[in-house]
């Protein structure tokens, strides 16, 4: 009888869950520069060509879906690497030292990435490397 109970629990909370990862993927994005000023590294410090790019990029994502977006091609969507494959990470926020990998996002014509986390439908910018040197690709 244990068994079944517990069974009938997972089972009602892997649908939950599903439904959950369900609801994100269909939102469109949200974007927070909260974390981003701590480090030399922030939107604050890169020059306005940058400043514009970032821009234009979350014009162009906030168009779509997350799930739009996890379809994209990492050159143009985003991928996520591991913690361990970056040079330095100056500043990561408390909030987020349990996490792994780091998101990426490229900005357009090689100006640099946009680098940070994303939490349910929220994409935290914490890095932009204009200079490529923060992890080797």
């Amino acid at each position: 009888m244990a068994n079944q109970n517990k069974a009938r629990f997972l089972a009602k909370h892997k649908k939950e869950q599903e439904k959950s990862i369900d609801n994100v993927n269909n939102r469109f994005p949200k974007f927070s520069f909260e974390f981003c000023f701590a480090s030399n590294r922030g939107i604050h410090k890169a020059d306005g060509d940058t400043q514009k790019a970032v821009i234009k990029k979350i014009i162009n994502l906030s168009q779509c879906t997350w799930q739009d977006i996890k379809d994209l091609p990492r050159e143009q969507g985003f991928e996520k690497i591991e913690k361990s494959s970056f040079n330095s990470l100056p500043s990561v926020p408390n909030k987020f030292n349990d996490q792994e990998k780091v998101v990426v996002f490229r900005l357009p014509n090689k100006q640099g990435r946009l680098m940070g986390y994303i939490e349910e439908d929220t994409f935290f910018v914490v890095w932009i490397d204009t200079k490529f040197d923060m992890y080797n690709h």
